[in-house]
């Protein structure tokens, strides 16, 4: 036997083969579980709403004075503040630069006035959006905050 005849391992060819069939697995597998993902994104943030929605009714109780729940469309987040003053209570912001990655965040009324009593002078609904996945969040004049399925 020569020098090397003895050697034991896997050839490149082995090797490639390998790597090729993996490689195939795994983007059958990224193609399978991207959309869970999306929909996992857009309910965390839909929650997130829902939940700053509910803490602005409760500033607004333990204040005793109404509080504003401002939204902006094209920065894709919100703002929770005083009605009389500029005192910022909480900000979210759920655009592409954070976990969220929102394609779209739709608002009507883009400001929702809250009492201390918990009612809202108008309505609210806001829609987020990841490509064909939404939730819509909405919030009655009573108080009443709801996630809901976009059909």
């Amino acid at each position: 036997m020569g020098r090397f005849g003895n050697q034991r391992g896997f050839t490149i060819i082995e090797l490639v083969v390998v790597l090729s069939v993996s490689s195939i697995l795994a983007s059958f597998a990224i193609m399978r579980i991207a959309p869970t993902l999306e929909i996992n994104r857009v309910r965390r943030s839909a929650v997130k709403i829902a939940t700053d929605l509910q803490y602005a009714q409760m500033i607004a109780a333990r204040q005793r004075r109404p509080v504003v729940f401002i939204a902006s469309e094209a920065l894709r987040g919100y703002m929770i503040r005083d009605a009389a003053s500029t005192t910022v209570y909480r900000e979210a912001y759920m655009g592409t630069d954070t976990e969220f990655n929102l394609d779209q965040l739709q608002a009507t009324p883009t400001t929702l006035e809250i009492f201390p009593n918990g009612v809202v002078r108008n309505a609210g609904s806001y829609t987020v959006r990841v490509n064909t996945v939404e939730r819509n969040v909405r919030i009655t004049r009573a108080g009443q905050v709801r996630i809901t399925n976009v059909p």
